[in-house]
């Protein structure tokens, strides 16, 4: 069940390889990666972006996100906590250019149906001052449970 095929109304997949130089700049922007775990911070140059990202793809599937139009627009990252696991450790990033038009929640509304019947668990750490990605959650209908700095966000598909 690749994350390839994940297509919504106004998002599609693709190979993050593919994100040019600008793209990558915008998603690593400091307002953009501020509440995003350590390392997304200090990758300032396209090169320390893309090993970055090459490191992160040896323990995760990491999808770039296009507009219908075929701007990159963000990354989706599902890692796998442990071999045979049902559970994904949900992340996923905007450009700011994106931020507010509904696209996280379309997004995780895209993910849901992608996983349905799967048995699959969605699981998302979200820093108690990013209100806005726990509001997406929330309204997705993942049960928060809170774990020191960090608010855990679960959802099951049924399967």
């Amino acid at each position: 069940m690749s994350l390839l095929t994940l297509r919504t109304r106004r998002l599609r997949a693709a190979r993050w390889q593919e994100l040019t130089e600008p793209d990558l700049a915008a998603l690593f922007a400091p307002k953009v990666v501020q509440w995003l775990p350590e390392g997304f911070q200090t990758q300032d140059r396209d090169r320390a972006r893309r090993d970055f990202l090459a490191a992160v793809a040896q323990q995760a599937e990491v999808i770039g996100l296009c507009a219908a139009k075929g701007q990159a627009i963000g990354l989706l990252i599902l890692s796998y906590p442990e071999d045979g696991s049902k559970t994904r450790n949900l992340g996923y990033l905007f450009a700011e250019a994106a931020w507010g038009q509904g696209l996280a929640s379309e997004l995780i509304s895209g993910l849901q149906a992608h996983f349905s019947g799967s048995g699959i668990c969605l699981s998302g750490g979200v820093m108690q001052e990013n209100a806005a990605s726990a509001r997406v959650l929330e309204k997705a209908g993942f049960t928060p449970k809170t774990a020191g700095g960090e608010t855990i966000y679960n959802w099951c598909a049924s399967g």
